[in-house]
């Protein structure tokens, strides 16, 4: 990073404009701010409430402002800023904008063209590194090059573990003692198809006739939670929690659970940032937007339809083949790996087809 007055900062803006995994992937460089420049404003701007209400309350940041704004930025959508751009004016531009990997540098030039912004700086982009971390990494390092992969965080608190022990409780579920295996539906999208929740669900009962003592929770949204009600009628899992907690109050359940399984989405990134372990299912998701963690596992499926490039799922694709190849087996191996790590499990045998 090249910058004239670097040690003189005063106001930084941090700019994610993206989904709820992509500001996750993004934190690495909230901490590397934080620890060069303590005493500046740091503003994160982001365009999703989960995001927002993620790090509203984080120490690392002084202040967090959501717009209406996409990572496919136009000019033509330049509206949707002017009263941030009116604010920033009024109270006095900021330093540098520092700008996470894959937004269009049409929104860096726009901030710095209306006087936002008096320098920016971007992260790389794919495939310059192997993954969007790695892209976000590689600028937050420029900040402090301290800064590691164990540097993603999500600022999970006591009120936040309260929330989701009192949900336990009222399900009749500990927080301490059995162990917990969270379940994310996720949605499906159009450029992003679901593995099946049926199928999901067979994954779960293999996992119980093959040893597991705990219980299982489905985390999510109230629609997700909706859509799990309608294909789980004998309500195999213990307690369906889905648009139940906050997002924080989600985060600390997921850093109490042994293990999570779910579709793409962000609370894989959730689950990763807090340490679960995890066993993502992406069928044409490139590796390279994988949630963070140590101890993560993906699936995916050997089709080649989408040729490596999200979104593209082709027009005339119905059934979504890229789901169909990923087997109950496959997913359930993946779990078995993760469980046979942890001694209050025990052993689970294979599954015979």
């Amino acid at each position: 990073m090249r910058y004239e007055n670097l040690n003189k900062l005063h106001k930084i803006l941090a700019v994610s404009i993206g989904g709820l995994g992509d500001t996750i992937l993004f934190s690495p460089l909230l901490k590397a701010l934080f620890k060069s420049y303590p005493k500046a404003h740091i503003e994160l701007l982001v365009a999703n409430r989960l995001a927002q209400e993620a790090y509203l309350h984080s120490k690392e940041v002084s202040h967090i402002t959501f717009v209406k704004c996409s990572q496919t930025f136009s000019l033509m959508k330049a509206a949707s800023l002017m009263p941030f751009i009116l604010r920033s004016r009024f109270h006095g531009h900021y330093d540098i904008g520092l700008f996470a990997t894959g937004l269009n540098p049409l929104l860096g030039t726009f901030l710095k063209f209306t006087d936002t912004v008096k320098n920016v700086f971007y992260a790389p982009s794919i495939p310059s590194f192997s993954t969007d971390l790695n892209c976000n990494l590689e600028l937050a390092r420029s900040v402090n090059d301290s800064i590691s992969e164990n540097d993603v965080f999500i600022p999970i608190n006591s009120e936040s573990q309260s929330e989701a022990i009192q949900i336990l409780n009222k399900h009749s579920l500990s927080w301490d003692g059995k162990s917990l295996i969270a379940i994310y539906p996720s949605y499906d999208l159009s450029h992003r198809p679901r593995w099946s929740l049926s199928k999901m669900l067979e994954v779960i009962n293999c996992i119980k006739l093959n040893g597991f003592k705990g219980n299982f929770v489905v985390l999510g949204s109230e629609k997700e939670g909706e859509e799990w009600d309608a294909i789980d009628r004998d309500n195999i899992v213990d307690a369906n929690l889905a648009g139940k907690l906050s997002i924080l109050a989600s985060a600390s359940l997921l850093s109490n659970c042994t293990l999570t399984i779910g579709n793409d989405g962000g609370l894989m990134h959730v689950a990763g940032a807090v340490g679960c372990p995890l066993v993502a299912i992406m069928p044409n998701t490139p590796l390279s937007y994988k949630p963070p963690g140590k101890n993560v596992k993906i699936i995916q499926s050997k089709h080649t339809c989408c040729n490596g490039f999200y979104p593209n799922r082709p027009k005339n694709c119905k059934t979504a083949k890229c789901t169909e190849d990923i087997t109950v087996n496959e997913v359930f191996n993946a779990c078995k790996e993760i469980l046979n790590q942890d001694d209050r499990i025990g052993s689970i045998d294979c599954l015979t087809d």
